[in-house]
């Protein structure tokens, strides 16, 4: 490692905050002469730098990394930006073919609380969000390591992407058809494709280097299409193909040896159509640790371009003032933002903390997220897309929301938060949750298990259940909703829980969403099923002191099977009955045992209908079968005697009765059934 150890004088740098020109000029220079001879470390000793404001966007506004070289800084040495009204600026930028950098050390320090706000240029928004500290704009490995970025009024980091070269493919450059796999054209109706080299071809120096297709902005194609690159010699030999590369973020990689492509486009015609064909450059393989990123305006970091960012153990944080506000936030734009990972870091009251707008492929990992008001921690939206997996973080007032296909999220702990599951394919496995609400069920098949609840009634809400299929194994719920309600949402018929712990300090009931339950427990108070769907219980306990089950059909016809479980009164009843059939289309009890030994009073353990003058019936259907029934003695244990004008006849047969009696209408059928007193 040689070690150029900068001499201010030499250079006409000022390390006392003074003449921003002359300093940002001699960085600038010492750096092009250092890497000219051999340097490998640019050492630049304490002191406060002042970078100048320059033009905006230009060369003399900033100070520009060379490729290979390591830029040192210490803990007493501060890079501030001279104030401006720039809407654009950087202090370090690291440009496009820069390779092998690293910026370690130093405080780099905006303008945010001097700046003037008041410009806006024809082409800009007047936001002013685009001052950032360090730019990094399609180079290759980039590390940043123990640097402090503070009061910029755009960002602290910016890793982005830029365009190399391109072309405008228009309906005078295509034609009708399509091309088979060995590359000779075919007539394919619904497909387009183009006939002309000058728009396709590879002439530019640029492709010397950056080997890659890109298709932006298509018009009068078919929405949701995608594009089929063919590759050909000089001499028009076929290479090969990359068929269905997504518009904007999907990329084709250019073979060696080709000269010119063709593109197959699904369309109804050739008219209106267009497309732009861009080759980018974007930054590739950077690291971003032991830093400490706070109190910028718009974003601690954000990726708009780059593949494979790794940001590691820093502190992130008091980030806000404009939108979007976030820690990190992967919003590449037309550009890809891919294999991001981003672990052990502490995000701090910032005013989102991670959103991954779209790209692919993000591991979140390690990290602690913590906001005094409650606010948003993580945030997918669906159009990202590949892995995305959000494991052992812990979240205090930062909610997690995961609109990814297929996303993974294991071993974290919540608290103070919400936790929102609504892509296809979701996973959640073990997670401890602290007054936090738990939404799953808006997506397909998604997957809970080992997840453990503990709710004390701060927020509305414990568990929401939409009406798609679910897969829940060992959730456990230990609860005092003071009245705001516990499970909510209508379920599915598909759905499946197993070893599901419901348990209420307060008992002020719930409603029971549609699917099985297996070996499951609720002491919660009532439990109401209100709704049309399926709802069957196996091996399940439901206990409460007064009502157990209400089945109602306000919202449809229930089928309802309550099947080897036990139903358990501990105290007396009162008005209506424990198990309490208002509604449905049937409702079946199969060797289960209901128990109300404490019970004293006269009113029914089982009522099918309501109290009051006869109506026609609501309950469709009603049996119990080899079920134990214990109570008092003279107490109704089944009573259907208001069931409804037009009641079906009902099952009650071969049925253990202990202490009680039945009060069944006319038309039930009543077999075998075993009367015992005690």
């Amino acid at each position: 490692m040689k070690v150029y150890n900068l001499e201010l004088r030499c250079w006409n740098i000022y390390s006392n905050g003074t003449h921003p020109i002359e300093t940002t000029k001699g960085f600038n220079d010492a750096l092009q002469w250092a890497s000219e001879n051999g340097y490998t470390t640019f050492s630049v000793p304490p002191g406060e730098y002042l970078i100048a404001k320059g033009d905006q966007g230009a060369e003399n506004s900033r100070i520009n990394l060379v490729s290979d070289m390591i830029f040192l800084s210490s803990d007493e040495t501060i890079f501030q930006k001279e104030t401006n009204g720039y809407e654009i600026y950087s202090l370090l930028y690291v440009g496009p073919n820069i390779k092998n950098v690293t910026i370690k050390g130093g405080t780099f320090r905006g303008d945010r609380e001097t700046h003037d706000y008041s410009q806006k240029g024809p082409s800009t928004s007047g936001t002013h969000e685009w001052g950032n500290g360090i730019d990094v704009v399609g180079a290759e490995n980039i590390t940043i390591d123990a640097v402090k970025l503070e009061k910029f009024t755009g960002d602290g980091i910016e890793v982005k992407g830029s365009t190399v070269t391109g072309s405008t493919i228009t309906e005078a450059s295509v034609e009708a058809g399509g091309i088979d796999d060995e590359g000779q054209p075919v007539g394919n109706t619904g497909k387009i494709r183009t006939k002309d080299r000058k728009v396709t071809n590879f002439d530019n120096i640029a492709y010397q280097e950056h080997r890659n297709i890109h298709f932006w902005l298509p018009e009068g194609i078919v929405p949701g299409s995608k594009v089929d690159v063919y590759y050909y010699r000089a001499d028009g030999s076929f290479i090969k193909v990359d068929k269905q590369i997504k518009y904007y973020s999907g990329e084709s990689i250019i073979p060696q040896g080709a000269d010119y492509f063709r593109a197959v486009f699904e369309a109804p015609s050739i008219k209106n159509f267009k497309v732009t064909r861009m080759t980018v450059d974007i930054s590739r393989n950077v690291v971003i640790k032991n830093a400490d990123i706070g109190y910028n305006r718009r974003q601690g970091i954000s990726l708009v371009g780059s593949d494979g960012v790794t940001i590691t153990n820093n502190d992130i944080h008091h980030i806000g003032g404009v939108a979007p506000g976030s820690g990190i936030d992967i919003e590449p734009g037309f550009y890809q933002g891919r294999n991001t990972i981003i672990t052990d870091n502490r995000f701090m009251d910032n005013r989102l903390q991670i959103i991954l707008a779209y790209g692919e492929n993000a591991r979140i990992e390690g990290n602690t997220f913590k906001q005094a008001i409650k606010g948003v921690g993580v945030y997918s939206y669906k159009e990202f897309t590949g892995e995305v997996t959000v494991k052992n973080n812990s979240f205090d007032g930062s909610t997690l929301t995961l609109q990814s296909h297929n996303a993974e999220v294991i071993h974290n702990q919540f608290k103070n938060s919400e936790l929102k599951l609504v892509g296809n394919g979701s996973v959640l496995d073990e997670a401890e949750l602290e007054d936090t609400s738990l939404s799953i069920g808006s997506g397909e098949n998604q997957k809970i298990s080992n997840v453990a609840i503990k709710h004390n009634g701060i927020v509305p809400g414990v568990l929401y259940l939409g009406d798609t299929p679910v897969h829940i194994e060992n959730l456990d719920i230990q609860a005092q909703t003071k009245g705001k309600g516990l499970i909510f949402g209508q379920g599915n018929n598909e759905s499946m829980y197993n070893n599901l712990t419901v348990a209420d300090v307060d008992k002020k009931g719930t409603v029971l969403p549609a699917g099985t339950y297996n070996n499951c427990s609720f002491e919660a108070g009532e439990l109401t099923i209100n709704r049309a769907g399926k709802y069957t219980m196996n091996d399940c306990t439901v206990k409460d002191t007064g009502k157990l089950v209400t089945v109602l059909s306000t919202y449809g016809k229930p089928e309802v099977l309550i099947n080897k479980s036990t139903l358990e009164i501990t105290g007396n009843i009162g008005y209506g009955a424990a198990v309490y059939i208002l509604g449905a289309q049937n409702v079946e009890l199969v060797d289960s045992k209901v128990f109300a030994i404490n019970n004293t009073y006269k009113a029914p353990l089982i009522k099918a209908g309501p109290y009051g003058a006869p109506k026609p019936t609501n309950v469709f259907g009603f049996s119990i079968k080899n079920s134990e029934i214990r109570t008092k003695a003279g107490v109704p244990v089944i009573d259907t005697l208001n069931a409804g004008t037009d009641a079906p006849p009902y099952t009650i047969r071969d049925n253990k009765i202990y202490n009680g009696t039945l009060h069944l209408k006319a038309n039930d059928v009543n077999v075998n059934n075993q009367f015992i007193q005690e």
